[in-house]
């Protein structure tokens, strides 16, 4: 036999399966020029040198080892669907004479052109755009930088490591489906499966007790610690109900459509009903999947873009002047003396380092933890209560920063909400009365804190401090803060800030444990962690896309095939073409639809445990986080609907071919 014969009957082969194999060689060439894109930046983070590069270096390492399972998935995933529908043409070959060795042998070949094909091809494309994503990564950390070519050959070689494994893993597992079936098993392989299922109560109830337990939970959760601990269990009942529902609730819900004599027996709806069920079993599997992976992409869009756009507002909120220094305070009857003592000290080293202090202000904050339930705060809370952390002012401390000074008389307060939460008109702290209002655009919080309280004098602060501390071993937690500006280019401000450490590192000055930082600082600190998430979330969106769009496709090219003949032989018995055309495009709706309905289902019902940890991460306002949501809802919803034009019209194609 001619040496040539199995590369030029692999290159044939794939040539007449292009509607499967081309879009298998995008999706392996984008999950490998992602690898590369990710692996290069990741090392060209280190050679900049820049400041916190350790940070964004690691972040992006762990994300690489993700990609690259979640890529291995996603070609696991598109091969079967590839061999699935090639069974019958090897099932062919094995009638007219080919041994399986020799099968095997000719998927040896396409096997090696594709993978060579797609290193080619995404190697190529992550060498051309590497660069460019990392200038995008500096731009996002507000960094400068000049496009310069740079190649490390490193990412190439671990690139190509890592998906020659895949490549091989996914070679031997179609020989074995091959060995272990026989000519005739591969030649009806690809009719396997259409025998109608049965409707599954059980599952059925199971999968909506698993889903509604999930929602349960993200519903209920009430502080920012019991979000992050039970997050991870409501995603893992969600995806067990999402799975059961779509595997056994759609089929027991066609049951009852078809049950429904009046709606059953109307053509477009016969065909659709009963087309859904026949396969039911192998389609749920798909549109789970794809409603999960909607599911992602919304929620990691939309987490990252919100923190990204509200952390300049924390920081705004977190330095009303452009920089800070701190300390905690202890006694009360020396808290005065101490801070006159501390700012005293505090000017001695501004002018040793010859840095001027503009616009300077003191604020005295006491931060404590209460229970808040149905207007009561308490200290020692219970029940449904929620936990809310909370930093106390004097009125006249906090005039000395607001643009709109505060008026209270005795017996009222203040509560300031950067979460826009409102409070009742009364409320009552450990049994003591306050008449309050809310203001709900802050124009300063404290990090970590959800809510602050305005109190009318400092006397009135002192007075709830110490009941409180009363109960805890006389544990006081007061910070005075110092904030001030400097004019732009001080030559020494980086030496003045950190001889605030060396000088208060312990108690000196009336002071203990002082610390300070910049708004620049902050910023840059900012920029550095959140920036690079919404920089790793962009390429997370960008695989469970990639998974989405295949699946879809996928699902849509084998759905035309399996109704191919079907179709036919409704056109025979008399359906018109029109009416062909709109049961399509009345089943396409339905199945191709429901994912996403669903999926925007479990994100509106995972906002508020998602606020609460967003909340935890940084985010003040959990309506900048509900409008990103709305946003990323929105422009996912046009591209699924692109999609849904382009895949209907491959399998209306397939569907009216011709025999």
């Amino acid at each position: 036999m001619n040496k040539f014969f199995y590369p030029k009957l692999a290159i044939t082969s794939m040539r007449k399966n292009k509607t499967m194999y081309f879009p298998y060689l995008i999706a392996s060439a984008l999950c490998i020029a992602i690898y590369y894109i990710m692996d290069s930046v990741r090392l060209m983070v280190i050679a900049s040198g820049m400041e916190g590069r350790e940070n964004v270096y690691h972040m992006l390492a762990q994300f690489n080892i993700v990609s690259g399972i979640v890529s291995l998935v996603i070609l696991f995933y598109v091969n079967s669907f590839v061999i699935k529908r090639r069974k019958r043409e090897f099932g062919l070959y094995a009638i007219l004479g080919m041994e399986k060795r020799h099968i095997s042998l000719m998927l040896c070949w396409e096997v090696l052109l594709l993978s060579l094909l797609s290193f080619a091809a995404g190697i190529a494309c992550g060498i051309l755009f590497s660069q460019l994503m990392f200038l995008l990564l500096l731009q996002i950390l507000h960094i400068p930088a000049e496009l310069t070519f740079i190649l490390p050959v490193d990412s190439i070689g671990k690139t190509v490591v890592w998906f020659v494994i895949g490549f091989i893993i996914l070679l031997i597992f179609d020989i074995i489906s091959i060995w272990r079936t026989n000519a005739i098993q591969l030649l009806y392989s690809a009719k396997a499966g259409e025998r109608e299922p049965k409707a599954r109560w059980a599952l059925a109830l199971m999968g909506l007790l698993a889903l509604g337990g999930g929602y349960y939970l993200a519903l209920t959760a009430q502080t920012k610690a019991d979000a992050i601990t039970i997050f991870f269990p409501a995603v893992l009942l969600v995806a067990v109900g999402t799975y059961l529902l779509f595997i056994s609730g759609s089929i027991v819900f066609l049951k009852l459509l078809k049950k429904n004599q009046r709606f059953y027996y109307k053509p477009s709806n016969f065909i659709t009903v009963s087309g859904m069920l026949y396969r039911m079993k192998q389609n749920a599997v798909g549109l789970a999947s794809i409603c999960l992976l909607s599911t992602a992409v919304l929620v990691t869009l939309s987490s990252c873009l919100s923190l990204f756009c509200g952390g300049e507002d924390s920081i705004r909120l977190q330095f009303p002047r452009e920089a800070m220094i701190s300390c905690y305070l202890e006694e009360e009857e020396k808290q005065e003396q101490d801070a006159d003592r501390f700012v005293t000290a505090l000017e001695k080293q501004s002018e040793q380092y010859d840095v001027p202090m503009l616009n300077a202000v003191g604020l005295t904050t006491v931060n404590h933890s209460f229970h808040y339930q149905n207007g009561e705060f308490s200290t020692s809370g219970g029940g449904d209560s929620k936990t809310l952390y909370v930093s106390c002012y004097a009125q006249e401390d906090y005039n000395k920063i607001a643009s709109t000074p505060l008026s209270l008389q005795p017996g009222q307060m203040t509560i300031l909400s950067p979460s826009r939460e409102r409070f009742p008109e009364e409320i009552s702290i450990n049994g003591t009365s306050y008449r309050t209002q809310t203001i709900t655009d802050p124009e300063i919080t404290e990090p970590g804190t959800d809510i602050c309280f305005i109190f009318p004098t400092v006397d009135d602060l002192w007075e709830l401090t110490n009941r409180i501390a009363a109960e805890f071993n006389d544990y006081r937690l007061v910070t005075y803060q110092y904030f001030f500006d400097v004019p732009e280019d001080v030559p020494h401000m980086e030496q003045f800030m950190e001889s605030l450490w060396s000088h208060w590192d312990s108690e000196e000055d009336g002071a203990a444990l002082c610390y300070s930082r910049t708004k620049a600082d902050e910023q840059n600190r900012f920029y550095r962690i959140y920036g690079s998430l919404f920089f790793i979330g962009i390429f997370f969106v960008t695989v469970f896309l990639t998974a989405t769009v295949l699946i879809i496709y996928y699902k849509q090219v084998t759905e035309g095939y399996d109704d191919h003949d079907r179709f036919q032989i409704m056109q025979k018995v008399g359906l018109s073409d029109r009416e062909v055309k709109r049961a399509i495009q009345k089943q396409i709706l339905t199945v191709f639809f429901l994912p996403l309905v669903t999926a925007v289902i479990h994100v509106f019902a995972a906002l508020p445990i998602l606020s609460k940890i967003l909340m935890s991460l940084g985010l003040l306002d959990p309506f900048v986080f509900i409008l990103c949501t709305l946003a990323t809802i929105s422009v996912f919803a046009v591209f699924y609907f692109i999609v849904y034009q382009l895949t209907a019209k491959t399998y209306y194609r397939i569907v009216k071919a011709k025999e």
